[in-house]
């Protein structure tokens, strides 16, 4: 089943290679480096990042000009698109949200993005954390930044879901891996999944990956980094995709929706809308599961599953 632009299970899944420092610089080939050094000075140290990349290359670069954040892919590699879309989508952020662009370039078959050192740890999503409230205050801001959504070639999320039938070939193909619960519910799933693109559009550019790497926060300030999937669409579509997250971190699907409530774009989001958000979302991961085997797409798909059992009954 090819990699689809919205189907990858988020990138804080997997350790980030255990290479010398030293290494993982020295490794990429001498025309990219000397190209990023023209931008920056000398490298005299790469710092990997502590949580999973999809990069081929990711660090921190030490400069004379201060730390530098490199992600760079081969152009070969069938994700280089996302850096690609990122580049286009970065400089056209509000100042604050995310760190800037610095530079783009290419050499000897690399793409390499060089961004703005922003400082923080990964947000905390378990029950009970300081961050959540931070979180939640940017949500906010993200939305009414980014609403109506800047003007990019970017497809919209009724456009990526449209025209999918993941429940359908759940109940057709793997129905022997589907629980009684959902089996008995195929038929509201299928309604709600060719539903799912006229009730999730919208005008507001959505990042719709948020997940604890990809919030860094110091202090009261929460920067979102990694904008290789946004698409404009409802307004409170990346909270929707953080109740998933919060069932993810420990957080009851009941809880998960409460602290969803403090973001006042949620309170005002048709429960049908999310409950259609939820059912093709969760489709998607399911089929993954079945097809694409594996603990990660097994998990997130369990949690769709109970955030689905929670709205559905």
């Amino acid at each position: 089943m090819p990699v689809l632009p919205w189907d990858h299970p988020g990138q804080d899944g997997s350790d980030p290679e255990e290479l010398p420092m030293a290494d993982i610089w020295t490794q990429l080939p001498d025309a990219l480096r000397s190209t990023v050094e023209a931008r920056t000075g000398t490298v005299t140290a790469a710092v990997p990042p502590t949580a999973g990349t999809v990069s081929d290359f990711a660090a921190t670069l030490e400069t004379p000009g201060g730390p530098v954040f490199c992600k760079a892919v081969r152009e070969d590699n069938p994700r280089a698109w996302m850096h690609r879309l990122e580049s286009v989508v970065s400089p056209v952020l509000p100042p604050g949200i995310a760190p800037r662009l610095l530079w783009k370039v290419e050499a000897d078959g690399w793409l390499a993005l060089g961004f703005e050192h922003s400082p923080g740890r990964h947000a905390d999503l378990s029950p009970g954390s300081a961050d959540l409230p931070l979180i939640a205050r940017t949500l906010e801001r993200l939305a009414g930044t980014l609403t109506p959504a800047p003007p990019l070639r970017a497809f919209g999320l009724a456009d990526r879901w449209s025209g999918q039938d993941f429940w359908h070939t759940l109940g057709t193909r793997h129905r022997d891996r589907l629980d009684p619960w959902t089996v008995a519910r195929l038929n509201t799933l299928v309604l709600a999944e060719r539903e799912a693109p006229e009730l999730i559009d919208g005008r507001t550019l959505v990042h719709t990956d948020l997940t604890g790497p990809n919030l860094l926060v110091d202090g009261g300030s929460v920067r979102v980094v990694d904008w290789a999937f946004p698409a404009p669409g409802a307004s409170w579509g990346d909270t929707a995709y953080m109740v998933l997250r919060l069932i993810e971190a420990g957080h009851t699907p009941e809880q998960a929706e409460h602290w969803a409530a403090t973001v006042s774009l949620w309170r005002s989001a048709p429960v049908r809308s999310v409950t259609a958000f939820a059912a093709i979302l969760t489709g998607l991961r399911t089929l993954r599961a079945a097809e694409a085997a594996g603990p990660q797409w097994d998990a997130l798909s369990a949690h769709g599953l109970a955030w689905l059992r929670h709205r559905l009954g």
